[in-house]
């Protein structure tokens, strides 16, 4: 195999990753205007759960991080 080839592939490796790390800020973003939006509907919800209490359900699970971003 070439250098070129090895050239070709961290390029299209490092083009990846910031594609990854768009979408997880895209998403983080999301996940806050969900908070957010949860927290304002919460007074309208006969038996509202807490915010976190969803995310709590999910600890454990090594897939899944949970980052908290103040904006």
């Amino acid at each position: 195999m070439s250098t070129n080839s090895y050239d070709s592939a961290f390029e299209q490796a490092s083009n990846d990753r910031v594609e990854v790390r768009v979408a997880i800020e895209k998403l983080l973003t999301r996940g806050e205007m969900l908070d957010k939006l949860l927290e304002c509907l919460a007074p309208f919800v006969s038996s509202p759960k807490p915010v976190g209490e969803t995310e709590a359900a999910h600890e454990g699970h090594p897939e899944e991080t949970h980052v908290h971003h103040e904006g």
